[in-house]
């Protein structure tokens, strides 16, 4: 039956058709189809809306947040960042989660960041770093992991065209699932979305999620139970079956490759251990010497009177066996030497004459040395002492208080512990080669990397320097935030 047979190149807006035949009435259609398209834009920006509130947005491989992130030097890695984009390009291959691991320093999330790059046109669906030093608190737990990879693959140029609506919807007439279990989440944010696509928009679907410092995760459970969920949905016998794949970096902590270590893990996981190796330090020595060389001519005529090939081979390879691996110590000795405030060639001198003790418990006694050598150049160790712990890594935020309001600026830090305006900045003086310190009073002060706050935390590593995030100064840190909540609501009632 049709209503305007033969009709052609109309449009009918708003209209009400009944076709009666007998006493029944079988058709009864209303079409307002500018109502069904606001309708829809409605929900694509209020469930977007919703998402980004939530969402981790500093995250992402290319935060503003992370800048600049650390990725391979050129030249390096070559062998492992090979192997991985293989990895990612084969269409064939078994195995839809890769674990690159290895022990703090290696590398592990300049690999993860250069894949990040290699691939954020073409394969890269999601990525969320991890990180125990973010001033936030927020890329330290799990609590908003599915959100912000929900996010991602919503507003990304490459996975919107295919998942905005469906994963905008969810968000829009579901605003209870930002507070429901991971699970929940992961389930109808991600897996359903997928689940409604066809053959040919999986086919073009990037598929790579890359998750970068999984044991920076504060809580351990939530490390496991994330590996769970990615296990569950990728070994699972489910019709059609989850698209993406998993790049997971971390360290092999015994609770993470107990999780790996499942047996429905077995068929479907890769694995690449970072360490110590030929090839690591032939890259180390690469990423010495290249940087040396940008120091010399960054120091113009205070390293004019300095050989060309300064600091030479001899001490490039001290250095290399000092490192054992970790390119956080070759990081961290080139941010000493290249200080503005010095000689690059009397810094050099300092670090090459200590030397680690015979006898040593530490995992990472040259690190350990350095990290000791740098804390030595405070001018005023009682306070620096005193302020270490207000650093993220080295707190535990109180409970029920929200870690983005936690005091690390310089101006914050001045008013917690009573210090004179500046003061901060002169007690920091001299360790810009382990914190970020801007240049801003009201901006967070931050570590450059998770290894310096272990060594600040242990007392068998640090000596005189450790810190007991437990005693005064998170005394201190309770009655801060109480007066702050305090204040607050009485703001709140006048």
């Amino acid at each position: 039956m049709s209503f305007f047979p033969d009709a052609k190149q109309f449009t009918i807006s708003r209209g009400s058709f009944t076709h009666v035949e007998g006493n029944v009435n079988h058709y009864n259609i209303q079409v307002d189809p500018q109502d069904n398209l606001e309708e829809l834009e409605r929900s694509i920006s209020k469930g977007l809306e919703t998402l980004a509130q939530q969402a981790v947005l500093g995250a992402s491989h290319n935060a503003e947040q992370r800048f600049p992130p650390p990725k391979c030097h050129p030249g390096t890695r070559a062998h492992v960042l090979k192997t991985l984009r293989r990895w990612v390009r084969s269409k064939s291959k078994p195995t839809s989660i890769y674990w690159l691991y290895g022990a703090a320093g290696v590398g592990k999330s300049a690999i993860a960041q250069s894949i990040s790059e290699s691939f954020s046109t073409t394969d890269l669906a999601a990525s969320f770093f991890f990180s125990r030093t973010d001033p936030s608190g927020l890329r330290s737990t799990l609590a908003h992991f599915f959100i912000t990879l929900a996010y991602q693959l919503a507003v990304s140029p490459l996975s919107s065209p295919i998942l905005n609506k469906s994963i905008t919807h969810v968000a829009y007439s579901r605003p209870d699932i930002m507070h429901a279990s991971l699970e929940t989440q992961f389930q109808e944010l991600i897996v359903q979305p997928c689940s409604q696509l066809s053959p040919e928009q999986v086919n073009i679907l990037p598929r790579l999620i890359i998750i970068d410092g999984l044991d920076e995760c504060i809580d351990i459970a939530s490390q496991e139970r994330l590996l769970s969920i990615i296990r569950q949905a990728k070994s699972a016998d489910i019709q059609p079956p989850l698209p993406f794949e998993f790049l997971i970096c971390s360290r092999p902590e015994p609770r993470i490759r107990n999780a790996f270590g499942h047996r429905n893990f077995r068929d479907i996981l890769d694995c690449t251990e970072l360490g110590e190796s030929l090839q690591s330090g032939l890259d180390i020595a690469k990423y010495l010497r290249d940087e040396f060389r940008m120091i010399q001519q960054g120091h113009g005529l205070a390293m004019a009177h300095v050989a060309q090939d300064w600091p030479g081979d001899h001490i490039i390879q001290q250095l290399v066996q000092r490192a054992c691996g970790q390119f956080i110590y070759a990081a961290t000795i080139l941010k000493y030497v290249g200080e503005y405030h010095a000689l690059p060639t009397e810094q050099l001198k300092i670090i090459m004459s200590v030397t680690v003790p015979e006898q040593t418990d530490s995992p990472y006694p040259d690190l350990d040395l350095l990290y000791m050598l740098i804390l030595h150049s405070a001018i005023d160790m009682q306070n620096l002492q005193l302020t270490l712990p207000s650093f993220p890594n080295t707190t535990h935020v109180p409970y029920g208080i929200p870690p983005s309001t936690s005091p690390t600026s310089c101006v914050m830090l001045e008013n917690l512990f009573s210090l004179n305006k500046g003061k901060v900045g002169a007690l920091l003086f001299g360790l810009h080669s382990v914190l970020n310190i801007p240049e801003n009073d009201h901006t967070d002060i931050g570590m450059y990397h998770a290894s310096f706050g272990d060594f600040l935390m242990d007392p068998k590593r640090s000596g005189r320097y450790f810190v007991d995030s437990r005693g005064e100064v998170m005394a201190k840190y309770r009655a801060f935030y109480l007066l702050r909540c305090f204040s607050i609501t009485v703001a709140n009632t006048l």
